[in-house]
């Protein structure tokens, strides 16, 4: 299977402008994440941009993505345990609408559509992907999908894109085998960011009155209850 997506070297020297959006992104004081923020410095950030094809078939899209995922896991898969923050960021086009339910239904619908071409033959639903303990997996690979949006309505997911950053469960654990308690030290960095951004008033979503369920990560607000934020 041949791989689509590039790096971001590949992308700044090929698609300036594409690179200049991930740009002002990842340098924005209100974007939080220090581990996307390394993957784009350390360059180990790859982009799939859907927004120039021409989808008759929705379910061409989903397979082409997809395919990007499952060629990308492979790629980690080659790395074995050397430290990176490999992510895979796939470039969609901007929703017309960032209202909670609109997010909800553009990410859970992806999410089962992925799951409905992988190796398994499981399949998912709106209420598996808000159980407690989920984790959504292709191909018996975890990943952890963050949705980014122009007019999110959470500040610290605001961009000037519409993006699915996603992240193999295997670079976080990588990272949380670095020494000097690495990982940790960058969480609570991140969250110290967030604290800033939100004037040290958590919202709802990351409070402790949320959910606390993974779909929150995936989405940006709880989608148990999507009218605080």
């Amino acid at each position: 299977m041949t791989s689509k997506y590039c790096n971001i070297l590949h992308l700044r020297d090929n698609n300036l402008p594409l690179y200049e959006e991930l740009k002002h992104t990842f340098a924005s004081q209100d974007f939080p994440c220090l581990f996307a923020i390394n993957s784009f410095h350390k360059k180990h950030m790859y982009i799939y941009d859907t927004t120039n094809y021409k989808y008759e078939d929705c379910q061409k899209k989903y397979l082409d993505v997809y395919k990007q995922l499952k060629c990308f896991s492979e790629y980690v898969e080659k790395i074995g345990d050397d430290k990176n923050f490999c992510t895979l960021l796939i470039v969609f086009p901007n929703l017309r609408d960032t209202t909670p339910s609109s997010i909800e239904d553009f990410i859970f619908s992806l999410l089962i559509n992925l799951k409905n071409l992988d190796s398994t033959q499981d399949q998912i639903n709106r209420i598996d992907i808000i159980e407690d303990d989920f984790e959504f997996s292709l191909d018996n690979k975890i990943w952890f999908p963050v949705f980014l949006c122009p007019e999110h309505v959470s500040t610290i997911r605001k961009s000037s894109l519409s993006v699915v950053a996603f992240q193999p469960k295997k670079t976080f654990e990588t990272l949380k085998k670095c020494p000097n308690n690495f990982y940790e030290k960058t969480r609570q960095a991140t969250h110290h960011r967030i604290d800033k951004v939100y004037d040290f008033k958590k919202p709802f979503f990351l409070s402790n009155k949320s959910s606390g369920i993974n779909a929150i990560q995936y989405l940006g607000f709880d989608p148990i209850h999507p009218e605080e934020y």
